[in-house]
C-alpha cells in the first residue's frame, strides 16, 4: 500500500438462500470446484435452504456461479431472514 491509499476493506458476508433441493448437491460441486470461494453448508435440506459465506472480494464470483446455475434448472431465492 502507498501512502495516501486507503486500505481496502474485506468484509465477510453471510448469506441464505431457498433453492430446488434437487440442485443443491450439483450447485455444492461447482461451487466446490472455484477452490476457496465461498463456504457451503445446507441449513435445512428439506426446505432446500442453504447458507453461503464469502469473502466480499468474492462477491461477483459468487453471483457469476450462481447466475450460471440457471442454465442447469437451479435458481435461488434470497431469504436474509429465515431461522
Amino acid at each position: 500500500m502507498r501512502p495516501g491509499d486507503s486500505p481496502v476493506m474485506i468484509e465477510e458476508r453471510t448469506k441464505r438462500f431457498l433453492v430446488d433441493r434437487s440442485g443443491i448437491g450439483f450447485f455444492k460441486a461447482v461451487l466446490e470446484s472455484y477452490e476457496d470461494v465461498a463456504i457451503f453448508s445446507v441449513i435445512d435440506g428439506d426446505r432446500g435452504l442453504i447458507e453461503l459465506i464469502y469473502s466480499s472480494g468474492f462477491e461477483e464470483d459468487v453471483r457469476g456461479i450462481m447466475a450460471d446455475m440457471v442454465n442447469y434448472g437451479i435458481t435461488f431465492r434470497e431469504v436474509p431472514d429465515v431461522q
